[in-house]
């Protein structure tokens, strides 16, 4: 009897052994980039190094199709930074571990693929004519193109992690670590320093946040404001650019009209700041909130519909923890519009600055995609313009 007791007991630790190491090899590691296509139908994301396993120190590229519920890991030899759509299609791009650049579809056909540096972050348009991407290695620079047609956009310095890159059909933006406040203009435009240095000796001239010209590919404007690291994008109508820094500044220019520059008013432990906005017209803060931290931004900013966005702070790094709702603006109007349910059990992944490419939108569908911060999955939400409310409509594993 006691012989067979422990045999009992044996199998049962050899089984759970067997059972927790299956487990980790086949476990997904947090997102570290996502992208949701343009009709909101499919996110392809890019996960945590696997470091458990020495031999299995690859990055997951994982497919989510949003309507069926399903996921597929369609490689694991990924770059973290990597995961892209392009625009109004089924094709994505991401970079494997040679750093060849891919763009495939959904169903796994290769469109295209090129031999590349390291990327920090890359984006590209509907036609796939304009490619634009920053490299892990001399500073971080900026190009356009790939291969015999790469073109240097700007090389006098680099951009420090994290780098947001968006663009719109004239412009493209460059958002990254920056601390220039003090006695600058809301917006430089008379632009002189040379974003092309080939000496060792770089400026930074345009660190921060840096509008561009997309077909000149010049700079237009620096954007000033921000300190610390610094998230920002184009609106999808192309007509504004919104910001977020560490140094709790949140902010939007007017792109025909830079120095039209709106701060955005931002709740302060359910009391306005008066002092910033005596004329505040946001929504009234409802009861339940006031003792809540609402987010404002930091992290990643997402919009909701083509002028309805929603900025995301630092999230708790356990389930439970961190922020329940989110300030919904729109731009033109720096007031609290709404405030909107992004839920914290599971926590998303704005949990670091380095996860500002965890979160992505397809703003035509109304749809929001965030990582989680405790595990590999993510979490799909849908936004009801009617009613301006956020509704969770998937938590993945």
């Amino acid at each position: 009897m006691m012989r067979n007791k422990f045999i009992k007991i044996f199998i049962a630790i050899l089984l759970f052994i067997i059972s927790f190491f299956v487990y980790q090899y086949h476990r997904t590691e947090p997102v570290v980039s996502l992208a949701v296509s343009s009709d909101g139908r499919y996110v392809i994301s890019v996960h945590g190094v696997k470091e458990f396993f020495s031999f299995q120190l690859g990055q997951q590229l994982v497919l989510w199709d949003i309507e069926k519920k399903e996921k597929r890991v369609l490689a694991t030899n990924a770059e973290g930074f990597s995961a892209a759509f392009v625009p109004d299609s089924h094709e994505f791009m991401w970079q494997d571990r040679n750093n060849v650049v891919h763009i495939q579809d959904v169903s796994g056909k290769e469109v295209n693929s090129f031999p590349h540096f390291k990327v920090k972050t890359h984006i590209i348009s509907a036609d796939k004519t304009f490619y634009l991407s920053s490299n892990m290695e001399n500073y971080g620079a900026l190009y356009e193109g790939y291969g015999k047609n790469l073109k240097p956009v700007y090389t006098d310095g680099g951009f420090p992690l994290p780098l947001t890159l968006s663009m719109s059909e004239n412009h493209f933006l460059s958002a990254s670590d920056t601390c220039l406040i003090d006695n600058r203009p809301v917006a430089e435009t008379n632009l002189t320093s040379n974003p092309i240095n080939p000496n060792e000796s770089k400026k930074s001239s345009y660190l921060g946040v840096t509008l561009w010209d997309r077909h000149t590919l010049k700079p237009v404007a620096r954007l000033y404001g921000n300190c610390g690291k610094t998230t920002g994008l184009i609106s999808p109508d192309g007509k504004w650019v919104v910001t977020g820094g560490e140094n709790a500044a949140y902010y939007m220019w007017e792109i025909d009209n830079l120095n039209n520059r709106q701060a955005l008013s931002m709740p302060n432990n359910g009391i306005y700041d008066e002092e910033k906005f005596k004329d505040d017209k946001s929504v009234p803060l409802p009861d339940k909130l006031k003792e809540a931290p609402i987010s404002v931004g930091t992290i990643a900013y997402a919009f909701l519909t083509e002028k309805d966005f929603v900025g995301l702070g630092r999230s708790g790094e356990k389930n439970g923890e961190g922020f329940e709702f989110a300030a919904l603006y729109e731009t033109g109007e720096p007031w609290i519009k709404a405030y909107v349910e992004i839920g914290n059990d599971p926590s998303i992944s704005t949990d670091s600055y380095g996860k500002n490419l965890s979160v992505s939108s397809a703003p035509r569908a109304h749809i929001l995609v965030t990582g989680q911060a405790t595990g590999g999955g993510i979490n799909v939400y849908k936004y009801h313009p009617d009613k301006m409310e956020l509704e969770k409509i998937w938590v993945a594993d």
